[in-house]
């Protein structure tokens, strides 16, 4: 598989320059940041939530874990749950499960980015395969976040 379409598509309505990293296969995003050589903090993984209000994509370091409490502080909704990575393909039929590219709003969902993402000089994340990243400047990337809501959304693992 390559970049997903939807995603590739954004990007260059975006006008957003990036490159793409080959790994070998991976199943978790900290797996395809050590594939791909580079450190855990540069991998922004992204985290599906739902609601009866609909999803929310939560985009994160994968060297961090998800704050639920910060991410129901920061939009006021109490029920958000983890998607079940069966039910990803339907909302992402361009990707591989489990392989899902951080930018939510290629695909009309609410996105919300860690604060810690938003000043690295480098970001990679999945491009909806298991075995490639997308590599790009970070400036650009939270470009791409300029309409998003930054907040502190992730916590160290324990």
């Amino acid at each position: 598989m390559t970049i997903a379409a939807k995603l590739s598509q954004y990007l260059n309505d975006q006008s957003v320059d990036y490159h793409l990293i080959q790994h070998p296969h991976t199943r978790t995003s900290r797996e395809s940041a050590h594939a791909a050589h580079i450190r855990e903090d540069q991998l922004a993984k992204a985290i599906l939530l739902q609601d009866s209000e609909g999803y929310v994509m939560v985009v994160i370091p994968a060297s961090s874990s998800l704050d639920m409490r910060a991410v129901h502080m920061e939009t006021g909704r109490n029920g958000l749950e983890m998607v079940a990575e069966n039910e990803l393909g339907s909302v992402f039929p361009d990707c591989e499960l489990g392989a899902l590219p951080p930018l939510g709003q290629a695909y009309g969902i609410t996105t919300l980015l860690d604060s810690s993402l938003g000043h690295r000089e480098t970001i990679y994340f999945e491009a909806g395969d298991h075995e490639e990243l997308v590599e790009m400047d970070g400036p650009q990337f939270a470009k791409l976040f300029a309409s998003s809501r930054i907040a502190d959304l992730s916590k160290d693992w324990p």
